[in-house]
């Protein structure tokens, strides 16, 4: 499945997640009231909210959860995009938040659930509602986290803000393939001066939520920093095939110590 088809599943997902969070409160929740384990149901109720369209994600995603080892060619630039996954399960959760906003009460002497009755509910539902559903949307839209890599340097878009390093600015010698195998963040060690005369300087690049390969990335990075006339080619086919052919290895990584058991 295409990383776009996949992002835009989370729109039915979402939905899904948003209707069963409904089927709890209307639904589940009177049919635990003369249960001795009444909080443990609900709670086991709103995971299953969760864990369903979630599950859907996982089999509808297959192997596009590996990320993989390879950059998007863009306008003269290397692109990392963010994760379709990320961004589809972000999506799912706001909306499925949004199910919780519903205020609603025990029908009087009864055995059922209803909206409340005093006040204004149904404005303030459809507001509650809209603004989870409106920060979905944005990770579905705006597209970030984002690595740029450029001739001049990289940019890395994080949600609320972007910072910009250009290559002479690395450290020489990194970054070093991450070791956890799920990494959420990749350092960059900066040509700067210790932070309180005391810590290397330092930016992190969010990789556990972007559409490449930790590894693959951190070698990419390495690549440039090591053969400065390697930039020149960046955003230009020849560029992705020569940083394919030396970032991607066909046996053991030597940026990575190897052990032998």
């Amino acid at each position: 499945m295409s990383p776009t088809v996949l992002r835009w599943c989370a729109v039915p997902l979402g939905l899904l997640a948003f209707a069963l969070r409904l089927v709890v409160t209307f639904w589940l929740e009177p049919l635990t009231w003369d249960q001795d384990q009444h909080l443990l149901m609900m709670l086991a109720g709103i995971v299953v909210t969760v864990a369903v369209p979630f599950g859907i994600l996982v089999l509808l995603a297959g192997g596009s959860l590996r990320p993989p080892a390879r950059l998007a060619l863009g306008d003269g630039r290397f692109i990392a995009h963010a994760s379709p996954i990320y961004a589809c399960s972000q999506a799912i959760m706001w909306m499925s938040l949004g199910g919780g906003v519903f205020g609603a009460e025990r029908v009087p002497n009864g055995d059922s659930m209803r909206m409340v009755e005093f006040g204004s509910p149904t404005p303030m539902t459809i507001i509650g509602v809209g603004f989870f559903w409106a920060i979905a949307a944005g990770f579905l839209l705006v597209r970030r986290p984002r690595l740029d890599l450029d001739p001049n340097g990289l940019t890395i878009h994080r949600v609320w803000r972007t910072t910009a390093i250009a290559w002479d600015e690395l450290a020489p010698g990194g970054p070093v393939p991450p070791v956890r195998r799920r990494a959420r963040q990749l350092r960059l060690y900066l040509n700067q001066t210790p932070v309180f005369g005391q810590y290397a300087a330092s930016e992190d690049v969010p990789v556990g939520w972007l559409h490449a390969d930790p590894a693959f990335l951190a070698r990419a990075l390495r690549h440039y920093v090591d053969n400065p006339q390697e930039r020149a080619l960046i955003g230009t086919e020849e560029g992705l095939r020569r940083l394919r052919a030396a970032a991607v290895p066909t046996g053991p990584s030597p940026l990575v110590p190897q052990t032998v058991d």
